[in-house]
C-alpha cells in the first residue's frame, strides 16, 4: 500500500526557515520508506480569499461559494487524499501566516462535510525569528486546527531531554545580536523535523495498513 504525506510550506517565502524543516523532514520520512508519496506544498502558490462568515458551508452541499473565484478547490483536492499532513508555519506576531490563517478558516467545509480529514496525521512545525519568539501561538492555532478537524497529532520522538517534540527553528543564536548566517541552518531544529518525518512516517506504516 502506497501513502501519500503532504508537507506545507505555510510562508509566503520560499526556501527560508519553514522550507528548511520541510525539507528536513522530508529527509526523515525517507529514510523510513521510499514508497511513501510526499507531496510538498507552498502555500503561496494558492489564492485562498478571507472567510466572510456566510455559514453557506453549514448547510448541504456544504461548498463556499468563494471557491468559485479562488484556489481553494485546487488545494482541497491537493490534500484531502493525504495519509498525513504537516504544516510549518512562519510566527507573525504570534500566530499563524496570514495564507495559514485563510486556510484554516476556509478549511471549515471539510469539517462540516462528516470530517474528511478525520484519522488523518498531522504534526505542526514552527519558524520563528528570535529565540524567545512566540511560537506556542502557532502550535497552538496548529494543533486547534487539527483537533477540530478530528485529525490525530503527532510530534518528534528523540533525545528525551535534549530535543522537542515539535520542531522550532530560530534564526536567533543564544546572543542578542547573534543571527544565522545565510549559509547556516539551526541543526538542533533540523533534527527534530527529521525525527518528526521519520515518526510519523512509522506510524503510517504500522497503524494505516
Amino acid at each position: 500500500m502506497t501513502f501519500k504525506i503532504s508537507l506545507i510550506v505555510g510562508s509566503p517565502r520560499k526556501n527560508k526557515s519553514c522550507n528548511f524543516l520541510i525539507e528536513k523532514a522530508m529527509e526523515g520520512i525517507k529514510t523510513i520508506s521510499e514508497e511513501i508519496s510526499i507531496n510538498k506544498v507552498y502555500i503561496g502558490d494558492f489564492e485562498i480569499s478571507a472567510c466572510t462568515g456566510c455559514d453557506q458551508c453549514l448547510r448541504d452541499p456544504y461548498k463556499c461559494p468563494l471557491s468559485e473565484n479562488d484556489d481553494m478547490m485546487k488545494l482541497e483536492e491537493n490534500l484531502l487524499d493525504s495519509d498525513a499532513i504537516l504544516i510549518a508555519s512562519p510566527s507573525y506576531f504570534g500566530s499563524v501566516s496570514s495564507q495559514l490563517k485563510a486556510l484554516i478558516d476556509r478549511s471549515r467545509p471539510w469539517k462540516m462535510n462528516s470530517y474528511q480529514l478525520k484519522n488523518i496525521i498531522f504534526a505542526p512545525l514552527v519558524a520563528i525569528g528570535t529565540r524567545n519568539d512566540a511560537a506556542g501561538g502557532v502550535i497552538s492555532d496548529l494543533i486547534n486546527f487539527a483537533i477540530i478537524q478530528g485529525m490525530i497529532i503527532v510530534g518528534a520522538l528523540g533525545n528525551p531531554v535534549l530535543e522537542q517534540n515539535i520542531p522550532v527553528t530560530s534564526l536567533q543564536k543564544y546572543e542578542r545580536k547573534q543571527f544565522l548566517r545565510k549559509e547556516e541552518t539551526d541543526e538542533l531544529a533540523g533534527i527534530i523535523a527529521s525525527n518528526l518525518g521519520k515518526r510519523v512516517a512509522e506510524l503510517l506504516i504500522k497503524y494505516k495498513k
